[in-house]
C-alpha cells in the first residue's frame, strides 16, 4: 500500500486556499506529522486495509487541527487521493463528503463510524 507524505498534505493544503480561499500557515507540525502516521500506524500494528486508511486520514486531518485554515479540506483530499493511489474509488456524493467532514470536525462522528462510512464509500481496484 503506497501513503502520502508531509509534501503531498501541504500540496493540498495549498490548493485547497488557492481554490477556496482561506488563511495560510500551518499552525502545529509535530499534529500534521501525528495525523500522517495513523493509517500507516493502523497498516503496519493492525493490518487494516484500503478503506479504514482513508479513514484515518480523513479522521486524524481533520480533528489534528494542525492548519489555520483548510484542515476538513485537506482530509477530504487526502483520503480521496490515498484511494485513489491505491487503485480504488471514492463513491459518495460531495454532498455526503461535506456532511462527514462537518461531523467530524464538530466531534459527532467517531473514528469508528467513520471507518464504517469509508467501508462503504471505498471501492476497491481490481
Amino acid at each position: 500500500m503506497q501513503f502520502l507524505n508531509k509534501g503531498d498534505i501541504l500540496l493540498f493544503h495549498e490548493r485547497a486556499l488557492q481554490e477556496h480561499g482561506g488563511t495560510p500557515g500551518l499552525r502545529d507540525e509535530g499534529l500534521l506529522d501525528s495525523a500522517l502516521m495513523a493509517p500507516l500506524q493502523r497498516q503496519h500494528y493492525e493490518n487494516a486495509g484500503l478503506a479504514t486508511c482513508a479513514a484515518t486520514y480523513a479522521y486524524h486531518l481533520t480533528k489534528a487541527h494542525a492548519f489555520v485554515d483548510g484542515n476538513k479540506r485537506v482530509a477530504a483530499a487526502a483520503a480521496e487521493v490515498f484511494v485513489q493511489m491505491n487503485g480504488g474509488r471514492l463513491q459518495a456524493t460531495n454532498e455526503q463528503i461535506v456532511d462527514l467532514f462537518l461531523r467530524i470536525a464538530a466531534g459527532t462522528t467517531s473514528r469508528d463510524e467513520v471507518e464504517q462510512i469509508f467501508t462503504n464509500w471505498v471501492i476497491a481496484g481490481s
